[in-house]
């Protein structure tokens, strides 16, 4: 049978080293660092009323500016205290966005240099503004997504695919806005 020694030294070292560990991640915790991934509780907003109008759409891709408008709506929705509302008058800020372009460069190639599968890339433009002031709250003009998907020996499967990377890219723009325009309006609530 074999036992283990451990001394009273060896025992502070470990217990010591366990609180200085622990120590130091309350220290991060407590310096101000957020994860940009993790909303501000949208239950700390007070009621929200915004008008966003149909997205234009300054590409080739028939309907985008539709799914746009509705992915966005549908994540906004999910935000208790905003309510989205039917004319400009009525809101206190106005949602405005514009496709601006989407692409379909190469990504994987074989060893004859032919494409194996494609990126889709949406860049968009996107504003948050006070309606009665004109103040920007938040604006990025090359909101930038990506989403890569196969080439098939079908075109329609390769079609397919496509149609797919679109409508996760216009998911992923509606919920880039959403999380965008939460977090600003929490930072007005701080200031």
């Amino acid at each position: 049978m074999m036992t283990t020694n451990t001394s009273p030294k060896t025992s502070f070292s470990m217990l010591a080293g366990v609180l200085l560990l622990l120590l130091g991640l309350t220290a991060l915790a407590a310096c101000g660092y957020q994860n940009p991934n993790v909303l501000p509780d949208t239950r700390d907003l007070p009621p929200t009323r915004i008008y966003a109008p149909m997205w234009s759409n300054a590409t080739s891709e028939t309907n985008l500016e539709v799914q746009a408008h509705g992915a966005v709506s549908d994540w906004l929705l999910q935000a208790g205290p905003i309510k989205l509302v039917a004319a400009a008058k009525e809101a206190q800020y106005l949602l405005e966005g514009r496709i601006k372009a989407v692409r379909y460069p190469g990504f994987s190639y074989d060893r004859s240099t032919t494409a194996q599968s494609l990126n889709a890339v949406m860049t968009a433009a996107v504003s948050l503004r006070q309606r009665e002031s004109g103040r920007i709250i938040w604006q990025d003009n090359n909101l930038r997504l990506e989403e890569t998907y196969n080439l098939e020996a079908s075109v329609s499967q390769t079609d397919a695919n496509q149609r797919q990377a679109l409508n996760l890219l216009v998911d992923s723009l509606g919920e880039q806005v959403y999380l965008r325009v939460v977090r600003s309006l929490a930072n007005l609530e701080r200031q």
